[in-house]
């Protein structure tokens, strides 16, 4: 049962005092828990950065510092891209604030994740809720694009970024399970799995078990000239399925999702070749990155609505 166990269930940090933070938001959550005031938040930063963890992690060390102990009755934890849609998501809400907890006098909590998800609509339905119950209910919002968070009820919360997260602190949290698991990986090693996904800690923790039987020596990292080179094929070649192929290529090649490719070309692209970059172009890369769609409609947008401003 233990192996079959994902590592990122089964190292996911169960203590506040273990996660992953950088010195800012160390100091925010830190003071909440000193004041024993807890604000309705709104975490906001790139996936696998620890916003989900935090949350809930956070809330349970204030009703420990508050010594309740039976409090799983008072968090209700929904996603907001559920397909059911806001209704039922409004209406389990309804039902949570006005059912009794055991600590009648605490604090509940709301938590609702990918809540960028959520048409203009549904956010105002949502800030109605919190408006009305805003004695003892606390929201805790979760989303990767604050841009798509209405200005209005942004201004009901204090926002968190998550975003850089301290090297250091990676590197131990990592080394931590390349021990348990007896994985064999030098420093050096390590690193290249810090390059090759930033502060994406659920993505380094998926690819350790992924390739804990492989010679992770062995990585791929993909540098600022093989952007170059993929820039220079898609102007030469202006054919989509030689650019597929030639993604799919590199997806094997360096063992990366052919999404994740195609995110860091578009930072390329920004940060180096600005001359390209124009308001419908960053327009269009939000719409694709944004849209919870396949990976063939991916790469057809991209394909036709973003590499024609490069090519």
């Amino acid at each position: 049962m233990e192996n079959t166990i994902p590592w990122v269930e089964k190292y996911r940090p169960n203590s506040f005092d273990n996660i992953v933070l950088g010195p800012i938001n160390q100091s925010i959550f830190g003071n909440i828990l000193k004041t024993n005031y807890f604000p309705n938040m709104l975490f906001y930063g790139p996936p696998g950065t620890g916003k989900t963890t935090t949350i809930i992690n956070l809330i349970d060390s204030y009703y420990k510092n508050n010594n309740i102990t039976n409090y799983k009755s008072s968090i209700i934890h929904l996603n907001a891209s559920d397909e059911r849609g806001i209704d039922t998501i409004r209406n389990q809400i309804i039902q949570f604030v006005k059912s009794n907890g055991m600590y009648i006098n605490n604090l509940k909590f709301v938590v609702l994740d990918e809540v960028d998800y959520m048409t203009k609509n549904a956010q105002q339905a949502l800030k109605y809720l919190l408006q009305y119950n805003h004695k003892n209910i606390r929201f805790c919002l979760i989303c990767n694009y604050i841009s798509k968070i209405e200005e209005s009820l942004k201004n009901e919360f204090i926002c968190v970024r998550f975003n850089q997260l301290p090297e250091d602190k990676i590197v131990h949290f990592l080394k931590n399970i390349i021990e348990k698991e007896n994985i064999q990986l030098a420093d050096k090693d390590i690193y290249k799995i810090l390059s090759k996904f930033s502060s994406d800690i659920r993505s380094m923790i998926n690819y350790l078990q992924l390739n804990q039987t492989n010679n992770i020596k062995d990585i791929n990292i993909l540098q600022k000239t093989i952007y170059e080179d993929l820039n220079t094929f898609f102007i030469n070649s202006k054919d989509y399925n030689t650019n597929v192929e030639h993604l799919h290529n590199m997806s094997i090649k360096y063992n990366t999702n052919k999404i994740e490719i195609i995110k860091d070309y578009l930072n390329y692209i920004i940060e180096y070749h600005p001359n390209y970059v124009c308001c419908e172009m960053l327009n269009n890369i939000e719409n694709m990155i944004h849209n919870n769609c396949s990976i063939e409609h991916m790469l057809l947008y991209f394909n036709f609505n973003i590499l024609k401003f490069i090519i």
